[in-house]
């Protein structure tokens, strides 16, 4: 499982290895912004979870729809054969 970002951790590592602290913070920044709208394994999950819950509403619906249609077809054949 990956760790949380940790941009002071990180402008510490980059002010360590030589750069310059401008340099370190603007590259955090820039880390941040990229990866802020990425999304966890768990919200990721949840939904899917929604949609397939949606989906399975969904597939019912058109199922229920389809038997009353061939119920009534089926009652109008019958009322047109006799």
């Amino acid at each position: 499982m990956s760790r949380a970002f940790d941009p002071l951790a990180s402008a510490r590592k980059l002010r360590e290895s030589g750069a310059e602290e401008s340099l370190a913070n603007a590259t955090v920044e820039v880390v941040q912004d990229a990866t802020s709208e990425l999304v966890t394994r768990d919200v990721l999950r949840a939904e899917i979870a929604g949609l397939r819950g949606e989906l399975y509403r969904a597939l019912w619906i058109q199922g229920g729809v389809i038997i009353t249609v061939i119920a009534a077809l089926l009652a109008i054949a019958e009322a047109v054969g006799r």
